[in-house]
C-alpha cells in the first residue's frame, strides 16, 4: 500500500537538508570515504528531489538512471521522465525540465540551482565507484533500491513524515494551481485522493516553499511531448507511480 497519510514533511526541513548537504561537500569524502560520501549524497538527493516532485517512495526508487539528467550549464535544466498514467503493460510518460537559472519567486530565490549542484555531486560520487547502475538511486555493486530503503532514508531525517504530502501541502499553501499539483504528483484530475490524503490545510506559506516550488507556481518549467512506453508491471490506473516490478 503506497497511500501516505503521515504528517507532511515541512518545506523548511527539505531546504535545510539541501543547504546543509552542500555545506558539507568540501570535506565529505575525507570524512566518510568514497562509498560513504556517495551513499550520503544519494540519501540527501533522493530526499529533496522527491519533495520537489511530490514523489511516492516507490516512484522515487523506481526511477532509472536514464529517467534523469542534469545539464552542466547553469542556464540549463534538471529533468525527470515521469509517468502520467498507465494502461496494462504501458506507461504514458514525458520529460519535465526545471530551470537551473537564478530565478526569484515572490521575492524568494529559487533553490533549484542548489538542487542541481547536489544532484551533480551525487552523480559524480557514484561514477567514481564504477559504471552507472540501472537505477538512479542505486550504487555500483548494490541491488536495486526498494521502497523500504527510501522509507529509511526519510526516517533518518524526520521520522513518520511524508515527502509526498509535504510537497503537495506546500504547493497548495503557496497557491500552485490544483491541476498542476495533481499533474506533477500523478494524481487523477477527477479524483479526491490528493485532497483527502496528501494535503494538510495547517501547512502555511513559507519562504522555503517558494524557494523549492515557486517554479511550479509560476509555470517556469518545460513539459516535453509525452509518449507511450512499454512497462512491465504497469496496470490500469490514473494515479501512477513507477511500476515496482
Amino acid at each position: 500500500d503506497t497511500r501516505d497519510t503521515r504528517v507532511p514533511m515541512p518545506a523548511a526541513v527539505a531546504a535545510r537538508i539541501l543547504r546543509a548537504t552542500l555545506a558539507a561537500l568540501p570535506s565529505l569524502a575525507a570524512r566518510q570515504g568514497s562509498r560513504g560520501a556517495a551513499d550520503f549524497l544519494r540519501r540527501r538527493y533522493a530526499f529533496v528531489l522527491s519533495f520537489v516532485f511530490m514523489g511516492r517512495q516507490d516512484t522515487s526508487t523506481g526511477l532509472r538512471s536514464a529517467d534523469h539528467g542534469i545539464d552542466e550549464d547553469s542556464s540549463g535544466f534538471i529533468w525527470l521522465r515521469i509517468s502520467e498514467k498507465m494502461r496494462r503493460g504501458w506507461a504514458f510518460r514525458r520529460i519535465v525540465r526545471l530551470p537551473l537559472t537564478a530565478m526569484s519567486y515572490h521575492g524568494h530565490a529559487s533553490l533549484l540551482p542548489q538542487l542541481g549542484e547536489l544532484g551533480r555531486a551525487y552523480l559524480a560520487a557514484r561514477a567514481a565507484l564504477g559504471a552507472a547502475p540501472e537505477w538512479l538511486f542505486q550504487l555500483p555493486g548494490e541491488r536495486r533500491p526498494l521502497t523500504r530503503h527510501m522509507a529509511g532514508w526519510v526516517s533518518e531525517t524526520l521520522d513518520d513524515h511524508s515527502l509526498r504530502s509535504g510537497g503537495s501541502s506546500a504547493a497548495e499553501a503557496i497557491r500552485v494551481p490544483r491541476f498542476r499539483g495533481n499533474w506533477l504528483g500523478g494524481w487523477s484530475q477527477n479524483g479526491r485522493t490528493r485532497e483527502l490524503h496528501y494535503m494538510d490545510p495547517s501547512v502555511l506559506p513559507s519562504p522555503e516553499a517558494y524557494e523549492l516550488l515557486g517554479w511550479l507556481l509560476d509555470g517556469s518549467y518545460q513539459a516535453l511531448p509525452p509518449s507511450w512506453e512499454r512497462r512491465r508491471g504497469a496496470a490500469d490506473t490514473a494515479e501512477p507511480g513507477e511500476p515496482t516490478s
